[in-house]
């Protein structure tokens, strides 16, 4: 029985087997027939992967099939290292070279002067990774560079080898282990792109009208400067969502400059539909520079009320650990559109007083009569031995539609006052059922970073994208590995 016998149900069922087959070269399979072309396509040029030397290919190579291009995976690859320099400390190991500086700036002002002639389609995602290939060749053998696209996730992190050289071994302290600072140094470089040059590359690049989405995530842990990132938002004109995920700034004597540089960064992140901010640490990279007793990065006023009167036209706004809930909702502003905010509070804890934890509750239902679409509210905080999560969802179709969840390592009841104000919420919608339903759940797995807590917890996706949260468990289970 040839391919034309088969029934249409049985064609589609076999080709659909075939594109969820990890395994299966679609683009072998797409030669074999117009048919399968034509099914294939789609798929094999949903993702593609441009390295600066391949700019220059980028508009042949998808001529025919632009209109499916749905991801660009934009790799900025700097100079490899070998072991003579993976653990120098010089000044070059605190920024990228000028040679690099030159390749960044080329690489940026050529791949938007190619996407500029691409017509917008309604969806088009730019992700950016910085990195050389040498970063996972010595002290970080954990590292992977991965794009955030179908089918593509992180492997299991294999057990530390005890013999490994000197160079790449990690000492174990009373603190906890630490990797080698000359190669700490340099994995957390800062691109630090000439001024003069950098303002002359952007103004004469072209801006990008079919970008909608753009994502820099946490596999470039190399610092950017707020200046480069605003440029980069400047020149998308049409961009809808944003996410960006970066590391903790854990030199204290930094704190207030990088507090600055995000806040002009939240500026320019204004009319956007959708924004995700992460700010990750790990205990183990700063233990070189932070005396035993030193807080860790805090919040600030300016900081955590900065979003909230920025994206007041945002629908989807997800902040972590750089923003505080109870200063974001002192903000008395009207968000017309919200339907799904996440934010951290370090006021949940077993050890803070109950009263400041309702009032933080409270606060937030007086926010949410300002969210007129609000369909789900997300507070929460992780860290060794502690998660935590207050969470408000307006679900269609259940009996009450209002549910408020409080679900955490430790027990808390929720006081009337604070449910009193929820229900206040549900009756300014008008025509819904009045009442919520309150749900008490208890995390029962061990927490040992605030990995732990947002996998027991079960946040919403616009936390964090799965790709990053699975490469900072197999960082974590690197870092296990050392003391096992």
């Amino acid at each position: 029985m040839n391919w034309s016998q088969h029934p249409s149900e049985v064609k589609c069922m076999i080709l659909e087997a075939l594109i969820d087959d990890k395994n299966c070269r679609l683009s072998n399979a797409a030669v074999l027939s117009r048919e399968w072309q034509a099914v294939f396509e789609p798929h094999i040029f949903a993702y593609i992967r441009i390295t600066s030397q391949r700019i220059a290919q980028l508009n042949a190579m998808t001529q025919r099939n632009r209109n499916h291009v749905r991801y660009i995976w934009f790799c900025i690859e700097l100079e490899r290292y070998d072991c003579r320099k993976c653990d120098s400390f010089d000044s070059r190991g605190f920024q990228t070279s000028k040679s690099e500086n030159k390749l960044i700036l080329e690489s940026f002002q050529s791949l938007f002067t190619a996407l500029t002639t691409w017509k917008p389609n309604g969806s088009l995602t730019l992700d950016i990774s910085l990195y050389s290939k040498s970063d996972n060749e010595h002290a970080f053998k954990y590292l992977t560079f991965i794009p955030d696209a179908m089918g593509h996730q992180v492997r299991p992190m294999p057990i530390a080898r005890s013999e490994e050289p000197d160079k790449h071994r990690w000492k174990t302290t009373a603190l906890g282990s630490i990797p080698p600072k000359g190669s700490l140094d340099r994995l957390f470089g800062h691109v630090f792109l000439p001024i003069k040059e950098e303002r002359k590359c952007w103004a004469q690049t072209p801006k990008v009208p079919a970008v909608t989405r753009l994502e820099m995530r946490l596999q470039t842990y190399r610092r950017w400067e707020t200046f480069t990132v605003s440029q980069i938002l400047s020149h998308l004109p049409n961009l809808r969502e944003f996410n960006y995920e970066i590391w903790m700034q854990w030199f204290p004597e930094m704190h207030e400059t990088w507090n600055g540089s995000l806040l002009a960064l939240l500026s320019a992140t204004e009319g956007l539909s959708k924004l995700t901010i992460f700010e990750n640490s790990n205990q183990q990279y700063p233990l070189y520079f932070l005396k035993q007793n030193s807080p860790a990065h805090a919040t600030t006023i300016q900081l955590s009320r900065k979003p909230a009167r920025v994206n007041l036209g945002v629908e989807v706004l997800s902040a972590s650990f750089m923003v505080d809930a109870a200063e974001f909702f002192s903000e008395c502003s009207t968000w017309p559109n919200l339907s799904h905010l996440t934010l951290t509070s370090q006021l949940l804890g077993p050890t803070t007083c109950p009263t400041k934890i309702m009032d933080l509750f409270q606060a937030a239902a007086s926010a949410a009569c300002h969210m007129p679409k609000l369909k789900m509210m997300e507070i929460w905080y992780g860290r060794e031995g502690l998660a935590a999560l207050f969470k408000y969802e307006f679900i269609i179709g259940h009996l009450r539609q209002s549910v408020v969840t409080w679900r955490a390592t430790w027990n808390m009841n929720i006081q009337p006052r604070v449910i009193e104000a929820w229900e206040g919420v549900v009756c300014s919608r008008g025509g819904y059922p009045g009442g919520v339903d309150v749900v008490y759940e208890t995390v029962k797995e061990h927490i040992t970073t605030h990995v732990d807590a947002i996998v027991s917890l079960g946040l919403s996706e616009t936390v964090l994208r799965s790709i990053s949260l699975q490469q900072i468990k197999r960082e974590q289970s690197f870092v296990e590995s050392l003391t096992a």
